[in-house]
C-alpha cells in the first residue's frame, strides 16, 4: 500500500491528464497548444471548434502515451471501458456498448476506418500504425456515423500519400522477447500520382506460462499491411484506393480460470442425495475472482463433459478431484497450445470531386474480408484422475481422433468464422459563404456472415459410438465441424441495410449555429442456423427454419452552439445538444429456442441530451472542456449464457454523467493534462434469470445439472424422489429433463407409473417467481434488475499526464512523459452479484524520448505497467456446460523497451 501511495502520489505531481485535446496554433495568443484537425462532423475542423465530446490522438500523441492499440485508448478517454469479446470486440462509452453476444447483433461503439463502418473488424487484435489520428466520438451519432452508433464512434484514420518523397522506419526491442517492426515509405509518382506503402509486424513471447511443459502462450505473431494510392488527376477531383491486410497465428486465447468447487449438496431435506449429488452441482460456487478459495478447479461432473462421461460409465467421479491450480495469475495449465488465426482484407476507394467551389460530392466504397479460426484446452487444468479400465478404455486409455490416446478426461473449445461486407456511401456537402450549408448522402452496407461454435470432449465420440452408431464420428484431428461426435452450432447471417442521412447548418449569427440531422434507415436481417447435432445420426448440421426480420427506423439530433466573446476566455463555444440513437434487433441461436426461450430480441434506442463548453484560457495556454449528459435507453439488449450459447434480451435504463478534459501549458516546453469522467447508470426495468445463481438464494428450490443446461427444481420434490427405489439414480442424469422423463426412469427403477408421476409432479412444482422451460423444468428465480448498474461502467474514471521538452545542442530535444490512470470499482455483469464485482484498479505508464529533427532520428524507451501488478481489469463467467469457472482479463504486465526511428 505504501509503494501504491507513493507511485500515486509521484504520478499526481509528474502527471495530470493526456494530450488528446489540442487547439491551432495562434502567434498573436501564444498558444502553446498545437491544432489537431478532426472530421468527427465528416468535415475538417479544429477538436475545439466541434460541437461533440470528442476525443482525437495524433500519431505523435500516440507513440508518446504508448497507445499502441485499442485497448490502450481506455486510459486516456473519460468513460471509456474495453473487452475483448467471443465474436467481437466491445468498447463502451458512457456505459453503452454491447452486452450481447450474437453474430445477428451490433456493437454499440461503431468502428470506422477512414469513414468506413466495420461490421467485423481486427481492431482488438491489431495496433496502430502509419495512422493521422485517432478520434473517439461520445455519445449517440445516429445521423452521419451510422445505425448501431448508440454509444458512440472510434474512427481511424490512415496516413495518405502525399507530394513528398519521405518514409520512416521503427525497431522496437522489448522484454518478453518483444520485436515489434513498423515502417512507411511514400512515393509521389509525377504530378498526379502517389503512393504510400506501410507495414507492421510484432513477435513476442507469451505473458502466461504453460504449467504443463513449462512453454510460454498468449503469444504474438502478427503482420499488417497497406498499400495507398492517390490519384489527384485537376485540383478539384482528390481520389485514393486502399489495400489492407492483417494476419496472426499465434497462440492467444488461453487464459486464467479461477473458481470456487461446488461438490453438491450431500443431502436434501435431510435426505442423502447419493448418486444424485453428482446431477446436483452447478462445477462452480457464486464466488468472487478474489475470494483466496477461488484457486480450485471446477466440478467435472457438471460440465458438458463430466456428464456424459459419468452417464457411459466413462468416468463416474469428479476428474478433478482433490486439485488446486496456480495461484499465480500468469500461470495456467492446458493441453497443447492454443490456435488463433484470424486474417483480414480491407478494401477502400474514396472520390471527392469540387463540383463547384462550395460544393463537393463524395463517393466511399469498401470491401471488407475476415476469417478467424481458434481452438484450444477448455477445461481450464489438466485432469487429476486417471481413466478406470472400462469397454471405452482398455488399459485404461482412450483412443479420440481430436484427442488422440489419452488416459483422463479432455475437452476443448473454439470454431470458425467468415464474414464479407460492401459498403457504399455517398455524400453531397456544401461550403457556401451564406448562413445555410448542408452534408446529405446515403449508404448501403451488404454483410454476409457464418459462425461454427465448437466444444469437444474425448467422452462424446465414445458415447457417440455406442448411442448412436450411425452417428458420423469425425476421423480428423483438425476438425471440419461436420462430426456428431462433438457439439456443433451453426448460424449464417445477412444484413442488408440501407440509410438516407443529412444534416443543415444554419449559422444564424456570428456567434450562434444550430445543427438538424435526421436519418432512415432500413434493416434487413436473415438468419438459419443448426442445433446441436450432437448423438444423432449422419453427418453435418441441420438446419433450422430461416428468420427473417425488418427494422424501419428514423433517427437524428438537434444541436444549438454559440461562441460568445467572454472576458474570461480566449474563446468559448457553448452547446447543447437532443440527439437519439438506434440499433437494430436480432435472433437468438436455435439452442436457446429449443429450451422455449424467444427466438429474437428487440431494437434498442437512446434518447440523449447533453450539454457542453469548449474553452480556450490564458492565451491559448489553457484548454478546459465540461460536459453533461443524459440518456433514457430503451431495449439495450443484453445477453446471458445458456446452453454452450448465449440468450439476448431488452431491458431499460437512465445514465447521466459528467466528463472534464483540460490541456495545461503553463511555460514552455511542459504540457499538464487531465480527463476526468462521472458515471450514474441504473437500470429502470427488466426481469431475467440469473445463470449463475438461478436459485437466488430460494431455500425452496435446488440446482440441477444437464448438458441442455441448468435448471431449479423444488428441494421437497427432490427429497421425496431420493426416498424411493432407483430414485438417487434417476435424479443423477434427468433432474433438468421434465417430468415425462423423471417419471420413465422412476418406474424403470420399480416404482408405480401413478406414483412415479406424482413424485416427478411434486419435483416440478413452481411458485409464479420462477420462469419455465418448455419441458415443465424450471429455469430459475425471476430477478428484478430494477436499480442495478450497468456492467463496465465505473463510476469514476481518471486520467493524468504530464510531459516536458528539453531543447539540447547540435538540434537534440528530450521528451520526458509520464501517464497514470484509474478507475473505481465496477460491475461485469447486470446482474450486479457480489461476485460479479471488480475492484478500482490504476496504471502507471512512462516515456523518454530523445530526437534530432534535422536527421529525423528519434529513440523512444518506455515502460508500461511500471507498478507490474497483475491487475485483473474484467472476467467472463463459463457457461455451465464449460464449468462455470471465472476467466480472467489482466493488464499486461510491466513491459518496457526502446524503440528507434529513422526518417528519411
Amino acid at each position: 500500500m505504501t509503494q501504491r501511495l507513493m507511485l500515486s502520489a509521484t504520478a499526481l505531481a509528474l502527471v495530470l491528464g493526456l494530450p488528446q485535446l489540442a487547439l491551432a496554433q495562434d502567434a498573436s495568443k501564444g498558444s502553446l497548444i498545437d491544432e489537431l484537425i478532426v472530421t468527427a462532423q465528416k468535415r475538417e475542423e479544429s477538436v475545439q471548434d466541434v460541437p461533440i465530446a470528442v476525443s482525437a490522438f495524433s500519431e505523435q500523441a500516440l507513440k508518446a502515451q504508448g497507445i499502441d492499440g485499442a485497448g490502450n485508448l481506455v486510459q486516456s478517454v473519460p468513460n471509456l471501458t474495453f473487452t475483448r469479446r467471443a465474436l467481437r470486440t466491445n468498447f463502451q462509452i458512457r456505459g453503452v456498448g454491447a452486452q450481447l453476444v450474437s453474430l445477428s447483433g451490433d456493437d454499440g461503439v461503431g468502428i470506422h476506418e477512414n469513414n468506413v463502418p466495420l461490421t467485423a473488424n481486427r481492431i482488438a487484435d491489431a495496433e496502430f500504425y502509419d495512422v493521422e489520428r485517432v478520434e473517439v466520438l461520445r455519445g449517440p451519432q445516429g445521423t452521419l456515423y451510422g445505425r448501431n452508433a448508440t454509444g458512440g464512434v472510434v474512427n481511424i484514420i490512415s496516413n495518405k500519400p502525399n507530394d513528398q518523397r519521405s518514409g520512416s522506419l521503427t525497431a522496437e526491442f522489448g522484454n518478453y522477447n518483444s520485436l515489434k517492426y513498423q515502417g512507411y515509405i511514400n512515393l509521389p509518382l509525377g504530378d498526379k500520382f502517389a503512393l504510400r506503402a506501410a507495414g507492421f509486424a510484432l513477435q513476442r513471447d507469451g505473458y502466461t506460462t504453460n504449467r504443463l511443459n513449462g512453454q510460454d502462450i498468449d503469444s504474438r505473431d502478427i503482420w499488417a499491411g497497406r498499400v495507398t494510392l492517390a490519384f489527384n488527376p485537376t485540383d478539384n477531383l482528390r481520389t485514393f484506393l486502399l489495400w489492407e491486410t492483417f494476419a496472426e497465428d499465434d497462440s492467444r486465447g488461453a487464459r486464467k480460470q479461477l473458481c470456487v468447487k461446488d461438490p453438491g449438496p450431500t443431502s436434501v431435506l435431510g435426505v442423502a442425495t447419493g448418486a444424485a449429488q453428482a446431477g446436483l452441482t452447478q462445477g462452480c460456487l457464486a464466488a468472487s475472482v478474489y475470494d483466496p478459495n477461488a484457486y480450485g478447479t471446477t466440478n467435472q461432473l457438471s460440465t458438458f463433459s463430466g456428464i456424459i462421461a459419468r452417464q457411459i460409465g466413462l468416468q463416474p467421479q469428479d476428474s478433478f478431484l482433490g486439485k488446486t491450480i496456480s495461484r499465480d495469475l500468469r500461470e495456467v495449465e492446458v493441453v497443447g497450445q492454443p490456435i488463433y488465426r484470424p486474417r483480414t482484407d480491407l478494401y477502400e476507394f474514396n472520390l471527392e470531386w469540387d463540383l463547384t467551389p462550395g460544393l463537393t460530392f463524395t463517393s466511399l466504397t469498401s470491401y471488407n474480408e475476415n476469417e478467424n479460426y481458434s481452438r484450444g484446452d477448455s477445461t481450464g487444468g489438466y485432469s487429476s484422475v486417471l481413466f478406470g479400465v472400462t469397454p471405452y478404455t482398455p488399459g485404461g486409455i482412450l483412443i479420440d481422433p481430436q484427442f488422440g490416446a489419452t488416459d483422463r478426461l479432455q475437452s476443448e473449445s473454439g470454431g470458425i468464422g467468415h464474414n464479407e461486407q460492401v459498403t457504399q456511401e455517398l455524400r453531397l456537402q456544401s461550403s457556401f459563404d451564406g448562413p445555410v450549408n448542408f452534408n446529405v448522402g446515403g449508404i448501403y452496407l451488404d454483410y454476409d456472415a457464418m459462425s461454427i461454435t465448437y466444444v469437444a470432449t474425448n467422452a462424446a465420440t465414445a458415447a457417440l459410438k455406442v448411442l448412436v452408431p450411425t452417428g458420423y464420428v469425425d476421423p480428423l484431428r483438425e476438425p471440419d465441424f461436420t462430426g456428431h461426435n462433438y457439439f456443433v452450432s451453426l448460424t449464417e447471417y445477412k444484413l442488408k441495410s440501407k440509410a438516407v442521412f443529412g444534416e443543415v447548418y444554419w449559422q444564424a449569427t456570428d456567434t450562434l449555429r444550430a445543427t438538424l440531422g435526421l436519418r432512415y434507415t432500413d434493416d434487413k436481417k436473415w438468419t438459419r442456423g443448426s442445433g446441436s447435432t450432437l448423438f444423432t445420426p449422419g453427418r453435418g448440421p441441420v438446419f433450422t427454419a430461416e428468420q427473417r426480420v425488418q427494422f424501419k427506423e428514423a433517427t437524428g439530433r438537434f444541436n444549438l452552439d454559440w461562441k460568445p466573446d467572454l472576458p474570461f476566455t480566449d474563446e468559448t463555444l457553448v452547446y447543447g445538444s437532443y440527439s437519439k440513437g438506434y440499433k437494430g434487433g436480432g435472433f437468438n441461436p436455435p439452442g436457446v429456442v429449443a429450451l422455449g426461450l424467444n427466438p429474437s430480441y428487440a431494437p434498442e434506442f437512446v434518447n440523449a441530451l447533453e450539454v457542453g463548453m469548449k474553452n480556450t484560457l490564458m492565451d491559448g495556454q489553457l484548454l478546459l472542456n465540461l460536459t453533461a449528459f443524459s440518456y433514457d435507453y430503451k431495449g439495450y439488449q443484453i445477453g446471458r449464457s445458456v446452453n454452450r450459447s448465449v440468450y439476448n434480451e431488452n431491458i431499460d435504463a437512465k445514465i447521466k454523467g459528467l466528463e472534464l478534459e483540460s490541456v495545461w501549458s503553463p511555460i514552455e516546453n511542459l504540457k499538464l493534462n487531465a480527463n476526468i469522467g462521472y458515471l450514474d447508470t441504473k437500470i429502470e426495468q427488466g426481469v431475467v434469470v440469473d445463470t449463475f445463481d438461478r436459485t437466488r438464494g430460494d431455500s425452496t428450490y435446488i440446482y440441477g445439472n444437464a448438458t441442455s443446461g441448468g435448471c431449479v427444481v423444488r428441494a421437497t420434490g427432490v427429497a421425496a424422489i431420493l426416498s424411493v427405489p432407483g430414485g438417487a439414480a434417476t435424479l443423477a442424469n434427468r433432474v433438468c429433463s421434465g417430468p415425462t422423463s423423471v417419471t420413465a426412469g422412476l418406474v424403470a427403477a420399480g416404482n408405480t407409473p401413478a406414483a412415479a408421476a406424482a413424485l416427478a409432479a411434486g419435483m416440478y412444482s413452481y411458485g409464479s417467481n420462477v420462469s419455465l422451460y418448455t419441458n415443465g423444468a424450471g429455469e430459475g428465480v425471476r430477478q428484478n434488475l430494477k436499480g442495478n448498474e450497468l456492467p463496465n461502467a465505473p463510476k469514476w474514471t481518471m486520467s493524468l499526464g504530464a510531459q516536458y521538452r528539453w531543447e539540447l545542442e547540435n538540434g537534440w530535444n528530450v521528451t520526458l512523459r509520464g501517464d497514470y490512470y484509474r478507475q473505481t470499482e465496477s460491475f461485469m455483469r447486470y446482474n450486479n452479484a457480489s461476485f460479479d464485482r471488480i475492484q478500482a484498479w490504476d496504471n502507471l505508464n512512462a516515456s523518454l524520448i530523445v530526437a534530432n529533427p534535422d536527421i529525423d532520428l528519434t529513440f523512444q524507451m518506455f515502460v508500461k505497467n511500471a507498478m507490474d501488478e497483475d491487475t485483473i481489469v474484467g472476467f467472463d463467467i463459463a457457461d455451465e456446460n464449460l464449468g462455470s469457472t471465472r476467466s480472467l482479463f489482466l493488464l499486461d504486465p510491466r513491459i518496457y523497451g526502446i524503440s528507434i526511428t529513422k526518417g528519411f
